[in-house]
């Protein structure tokens, strides 16, 4: 993918007060260079030919982004050779928090959500969020290069990509933490991808209001029942026996318990 003509950098991560100037930087460039799955995949060098920087630099700016929890770093290995294949960089601050009727031209074309995070402090909030695994070191990822990942929806642009993409991760996060066995020998970021197409087909298809999936994705790991019926994302939009899709039952199920959609 080419990088785009432009990269963003989030009010929670340009007023950052630990983050260092470059790290800033590079934060926008890997948005700029995002792969169809949602992923940078650009080296050290790239990023210091482009910046003006060395590759020393980049590759501490990397490590200080992944130490605040604002990127997901993977090494994809061959298998049974170790040989590098490349390194997934994957943006996890979800920053698009905008109003739907906003006159920012970078805020058109997004998913219509409210102006304020949810709950915590934007700093605080990126401090503390977590990916898909429980930490945040360097993720080691072997294949044989026969399993497609699932790509991310071509509709999707980078700053819905991205608050999309952080609500999934923390869902599935604390799923894989209840039910460890369920995720055993899935590829997570297939997992995740199809999480978060799930996500925007319910905003976009179904006319869902993404604040409502927030707060009935809240409401599902909350629920004694629903929260083992709902283990991964991508089933929310399959028709249960009732002919309705999972999501809608589930929305159903939390309305009548006093939830306000």
């Amino acid at each position: 993918m080419k990088s785009a003509f432009y990269g963003i950098i989030p009010k929670t991560i340009l007023h950052h007060q630990k983050l260092k100037a470059n790290s800033k930087l590079i934060y926008a460039e890997i948005i700029a260079c995002l792969e169809d799955d949602g992923t940078c995949i650009k080296r050290n060098i790239y990023f210091s030919n482009v910046l003006n920087i060395s590759k020393d630099t980049a590759s501490r700016s990397i490590a200080e982004l992944r130490n605040y929890g604002l990127v997901y770093v993977q090494t994809i290995l061959e298998k049974g050779t170790e040989k590098f294949i490349k390194r997934c960089i994957t943006p996890m601050q979800n920053f698009l928090w905008v109003n739907q009727n906003s006159d920012n031209p970078y805020m058109q074309n997004n998913l219509g959500v409210s102006d304020a995070l949810r709950g915590d402090d934007a700093l605080t909030y990126i401090q503390n969020t977590q990916t898909l695994l429980s930490n945040n070191n360097i993720s080691k990822i072997y294949t044989d290069g026969n399993k497609p990942i699932t790509p991310i929806n071509k509709n999707i642009n980078a700053e819905q990509l991205i608050a999309l993409r952080n609500v999934a991760s923390n869902f599935l996060h604390k799923q894989k933490k209840r039910f460890p066995h369920l995720f055993e020998g899935k590829d997570e970021t297939d997992l995740l991808n199809k999480s978060i197409n799930t996500l925007y087909d319910l905003i976009k298809l179904d006319n869902v209001n993404y604040n409502v999936v927030c707060d009935v994705l809240d409401y599902t790991l909350g629920d004694k029942f629903w929260h083992s019926q709902v283990t991964s994302l991508h089933t929310l939009r399959h028709k249960s026996n009732n002919g309705n899709i999972k999501f809608h039952n589930i929305l159903t199920a939390y309305n009548t318990r006093g939830g306000k959609v």
